[in-house]
């Protein structure tokens, strides 16, 4: 063999050994490939079912919510309980939330006094007075919130110091029947109508009414709370609290009597008001009980004629005397309904007022008269209508500017039904007028500031 041939079969060995190690490369290269798709396959898998996991999870938690409130719901409906009764011959009937509404009102019997008359009475006028206030805050629930249910029970609590109470009508009263036959009268009325002995010292009954308050507004089923206390300034910052919480404001409605201490006269148009002239006197008990021949007993209420209806809430609200009879109207003006009947709304479904025009000087002049507004604005007077008295004025025709001017003025006093009133002839505001407005002592709650005024037809 040549030395030519000789190193050309090296070549070839050589040749053969690179291929060998080529096809070992290319099979390693081919390997990985594939073991790599095996992963991706095997990791895509994986993330297929961990999304399928994770949208299974989120409807189950989608379903619980719903599940979770519809429970809520049905629970304000409905207690979710069954009796049985004897109307069924022993069936289970369910028991509707309706049977346990009721409405609540609490008197602080030592700042709200009763009526002299009936004091005088005892036992009599003890059954009289708790007959004629429980059916005036019947009358006056059914008139106010209808929509509560025929049944709705009204629990009236009045606590007092009945020792101290009882001197003072002994020398005020040194004629009548005892306080305490007065007091056993008025508690054999009916079993939700209680008074009760709140022991000596201001700070008894006080704590007692704080209590009573707080069970009757964190319940419920209780639907509306009256107060009647308005002589006593420490009950001013138990309802300041209550002022920024607009579900609150509109569960409370204060009954007027005695003046309002100056804290509680402050706030007091912050809540619904109500008044039972014919019930409560207009002033306090004399605290010296050497003034008592000076002191004048409230007189009966100024009667009614014989063929003039009256209802049991217009009779707990007559005027006491003559002297409080409501003044004679010099106009009546027609009844003006809201212009087309549309309620201006934001792109948000939130009420907008319309936008006013009037004069400073008309606005001041206005504010300071007093007027009322449902008369002037409207044309017609609730509690004029219902109860043939106001304590508002009416007078003369306002002109077109004043009306505008006075419209400011009632909307001034924030909407109880808040940004979602749907009332047509709603005259209160629905934005608060103060801009800018630090919300400090502001009657108007947090979600009525700032409103969008864009109307979106």
């Amino acid at each position: 063999m040549t030395e030519n041939q000789e190193h050309l079969r090296k070549l070839e060995e050589q040749w053969n050994l690179v291929m060998a190690e080529d096809e070992r490369k290319h099979a390693l290269i081919s390997d990985l490939f594939g073991h790599i798709s095996d992963l991706t396959a095997q990791l895509a898998e994986a993330h297929m079912d961990l999304r399928d996991r994770k949208d299974m999870l989120e409807l189950k938690r989608t379903k619980l919510d719903q599940a979770e409130k519809q429970i809520e719901d049905l629970r304000r409906k409905t207690v979710g309980r069954q009796r049985l009764t004897p109307e069924d011959g022993g069936g289970l009937t369910t028991v509707t939330q309706d049977e346990h509404v009721f409405s609540m009102v609490i008197i602080d019997g030592d700042n709200m006094p009763f009526q002299d008359e009936f004091v005088r009475d005892g036992l009599l006028g003890g059954k009289r007075v708790a007959s004629l206030l429980r059916k005036a805050i019947t009358e006056d629930i059914k008139t106010r919130f209808p929509s509560l249910p025929a049944n709705a029970q009204v629990v009236i609590r009045v606590y007092a110091n009945l020792k101290g109470l009882s001197k003072k009508y002994r020398e005020l009263l040194p004629d009548s029947a005892s306080f305490e036959d007065f007091v056993r009268g008025y508690n054999t009325v009916h079993p939700t109508c209680d008074f009760i002995d709140a022991g000596c010292g201001k700070e008894c009954a006080d704590e007692k009414i704080k209590a009573a308050l707080k069970f009757g507004l964190g319940d419920s089923h209780c639907k509306q709370v009256f107060f009647g206390g308005p002589g006593d300034n420490g009950y001013a910052r138990v309802f300041d609290s209550f002022l920024e919480d607009q579900t609150i404001r509109g569960q409370i409605t204060l009954m007027s009597g005695p003046p309002f201490a100056y804290e509680l006269a402050a706030i007091k148009d912050k809540f619904q008001n109500v008044a039972f002239d014919n019930i409560f006197r207009g002033q306090k008990l004399p605290n010296e009980t050497n003034r008592r021949t000076s002191f004048h007993i409230t007189p009966p209420g100024t009667p009614m004629p014989s063929n003039a209806p009256l209802s049991f809430a217009a009779a707990a609200k007559v005027p006491t005397s003559p002297a409080h009879s409501a003044p004679a109207q010099l106009y009546c003006p027609e009844p003006k309904p809201s212009p087309n009947g549309v309620i201006l709304r934001n792109r948000l479904g939130q009420r907008v007022d319309s936008r006013l025009s009037y004069s400073q000087s008309d606005f001041s002049s206005l504010k300071d008269r007093k007027l009322c507004n449902n008369f002037h604005l409207l044309g017609k007077c609730f509690y004029l209508d219902k109860y043939g008295k106001c304590h508002h004025i009416h007078g003369e025709k306002l002109t077109a500017q004043q009306l505008e001017a006075l419209r400011g003025i009632a909307r001034q006093s924030p909407c109880l039904n808040g940004l979602s009133c749907s009332q047509t002839d709603c005259v209160a505001g629905h934005r608060c007028p103060r801009e800018p407005c630090h919300l400090e002592n502001c009657w108007f709650p947090k979600e009525m500031h700032g409103v969008d005024s864009q109307v979106i037809d």
